[in-house]
Parts: structure tokens; sequence; C-alpha cells
């Protein structure tokens, strides 16, 4: 519930960040912005890969929690300086200006320290402070989006430099936090990290690819609108990473109650993913107003279609922590394998109503693959289960 709540305010907070900057810079502009974040989410695309696997292993002690600080932190720094090396080539393909891609990109430094940090503090069950980290980093995104409006000749410049800045701020604040945690967690098994990275991998590549390829196949002002939408729908999906993450903790503090914990996870958010979907379904036009502006009215006819792939998304999200907390590995196959074909599709789309109906038609049919795949494995599982058991005279 703590957690839960605060990821609420947290997305609240996430949507006043685009009410703002989609109102101030239109169409054009704001799929730049968008282009920025998905660029920026791709390069710390170890970072959430990082928290899980620190979720799993818990405070590391002595020399190696050293030498682990020093590679974290040179990671950090080694990706920033390869998108520098690369940002003309990039702002190139995605027609954004390389210096504003270098910009925005500042926050990637400290952003796998960070994520470390979380991950210790998610693996002891301090929600309150993993929640209080996520609200003051997106708190301090809408007030650099409010500054940026008293910057109407370079908004982009002033909000990419005031969001490296909040997550400076935000490592030094969990780094306090995490060196309090008691050190529990388990060995470093190479299963564990291996199979605990791909699906920290897969979230991030399902959670951005939709909004990196239209900007690519779409004319700007389209991949701007697509953008607002996902801006939009990606918001259940972000839901779903939040209760999936306290299920995987309850999960591995206790086992034998992963049935209750998976139900509890998939009844709340489901409750929560229809609510919005009826919000898209009935007051899809206020929403699209309130939140982005009239300029993107023409992909309100398609957010109720919209909001049905990414209700799927989530639930594939949730799946895939269940099976990391389990280490069963067969499910996220099946999930890869439908984020593959998404890919595929959408690079052969040209237009918003391609981009929904491809969105939607694959994350249906990989979540029933990714069902089938949990039920067929667990069905194989029980046997061996039954055939271990002891027979008592």
């Amino acid at each position: 519930m703590i957690f839960g709540g605060a990821s609420l305010v947290a997305g609240f907070f996430n949507y006043l960040y685009h009410v703002v900057l989609a109102h101030v810079l239109g169409p054009g502009d704001y799929g730049d912005l968008t282009t920025f974040l998905n660029v920026t989410a791709f390069l710390v695309l170890p970072g959430p890969v990082i928290t899980l696997i620190y979720t799993r292993l818990g405070r590391r002690a002595g020399r190696s929690a050293v030498r682990e600080s020093w590679a974290l932190w040179l990671g950090g720094l080694g990706i920033w300086a390869l998108l520098i090396a690369g940002a003309w080539p990039l702002g190139r393909a995605f027609d954004v200006s390389p210096f504003l891609l270098v910009v925005f990109t500042l926050e990637v430094v400290p952003s796998l320290a960070l994520a470390a940090n979380l991950g210790i503090l998610q693996r002891v069950r301090w929600y309150f402070w993993v929640g209080f980290l996520t609200v003051l980093i997106t708190a301090f995104r809408v007030v650099a989006a409010a500054t940026a409006a008293f910057f109407p000749r370079s908004p982009l410049f002033t909000v990419g430099m005031l969001e490296g800045l909040a997550a400076f701020v935000a490592f030094f604040v969990s780094r306090r936090l995490a060196a309090r945690a008691p050190r529990v967690g388990e060995p470093s098994r190479a299963e564990v990290i291996t199979g605990t990275a791909v699906v920290g991998i897969l979230n991030v590549l399902l959670a951005i690819s939709d909004g990196l390829l239209a900007k690519h196949c779409l004319s700007p002002v389209a991949a701007g609108q697509f953008n607002g939408l996902a801006t939009i729908g990606h918001t259940v999906q972000f839901i779903s990473g939040s209760f999936g993450t306290v299920m995987l903790t309850s999960i591995i503090a206790d086992p034998p109650k992963r049935w209750k914990f998976l139900a509890a996870t998939g009844a709340t958010y489901l409750a929560i993913a229809f609510s919005a979907e009826a919000l898209f379904l009935f007051r899809g036009r206020g929403v699209v107003l309130a939140i982005l502006g009239r300029h993107f009215l023409p992909v309100v006819a398609w957010l109720p279609q919209y909001g049905w792939g990414m209700i799927a998304l989530g639930l594939i999200n949730i799946a895939m922590l269940y099976s990391v907390a389990l280490k069963r590995w067969a499910a996220i196959a099946t999930a890869g394998a439908g984020w593959g074909v998404w890919v595929w599709r959408l690079a052969h789309a040209h237009s918003i109503a391609a981009f929904v109906t491809a969105t939607t038609a694959t994350m249906g049919v990989a979540l029933a693959a990714t069902a089938m795949t949990m039920v067929a494995t667990r069905a194989w599982q029980v046997p061996k289960g039954l055939a271990k058991r002891r027979v008592r005279p």
C-alpha cells in the first residue's frame, strides 16, 4: 500500500510534467522531448536490471561493495561518453538536436549507482523510502518543466539540465539510506543474475520501443501525437511494474504464499487498469485535452484500443516478475519473442492507426502465450515435486 500510493503520486507528477510540457511545446517539440526521454531510457537500460539484481542480492560488504560502486559509476560515465560520441548520427536518425541529446542524457551518469541503492532498499522492503525517492525524482521533474515555461527560447535545454541535477541529488539521498540497510540477500548465482537481467532489459524495451520507432517511421507531427498517446497509455504499465516489484520481494520473503501474492497483485492491477480503460473509453477527449492539449485530439479515437494493449503489457510485466521470484525462465522467452514480433510489426507501420493496431494485437497474443507457458511449466513441475515426496507406511 505504501509503495503503491507513492507510485500513484509519482504517476500524478509524471502526468503533470507532460501536461506542462505538452502545452508549452506543441506536437513537434514534444516529439523531440519524448525522443530524448526514450533515448535516455534506452541508455539507462542496465538500471532496472541492476535494481532487480540488487533486489535479490541485497547490500554488499567490504571491498566487493567498493569495487561494485566504482564499476557502477564508471559504467554510467562510460555510457554517457558513448552517447556523446554518437550524438550526431543519433540526432540525424531521429531528427533532433545532438547537443540537446547530450544534455538530456546527463542523468545517465549516476543512474546505475542510484539503481543499485533502490534495489538494496527493496530487498529489505523499505518501501517508504523507495516511494520517497520515486516521488522526489518525479516532483523535481515537474519543477523542471514549470521552470522551462519561463525560458521560451530554450525550454528543452532547461529541462534537461535540471533533470540531470535531480538524478545526482536522488543518488546522494539514496546512498545515505542504503548504507543503513541490513545486509540480507543470497549468493550471486549466474543463473539468477542472467535471468533477472533479461527481465529488466525486456521491461525497458517494452516501455520505449514504440516511442522510438514512431519518431523514426512517422512524420514529426504524427510521431509527437503518438508519443503523447503512449505517455497516457504506458501509465498502466508503470503501475504494473510498481505492484509487481512488491510482489517479487514478498514472494522472496515468503515463497509458500506466492499464489496469494500473485492473486492480490493481479486483482489490484486489473481494478486500476480497467478503471483507466473506462476513462479512456468514455472520457477520452477530456483526458487528452487535460493532459496533452488540443493539438493531440486526433489520437482520441485510438486511446481505448491502445489502452487494451497496455493492460496486456502490464500483465506480461507481472508474469515476468513472478517468474524471476521463482527462478523460472520459460515464460520470459515467450515475452521476449512477443517483443521481437512487436518491433518487426512497428517497423513496417507508417501511421498512428497501424502502430496502435500492431501494439494491441501483438500484446494480446504475447500475453496468451506467456500465460500458457506458465501453466505448462507448472504442470510439468507438479509430478516432479510429487515424486520427491516421501511415502510413509
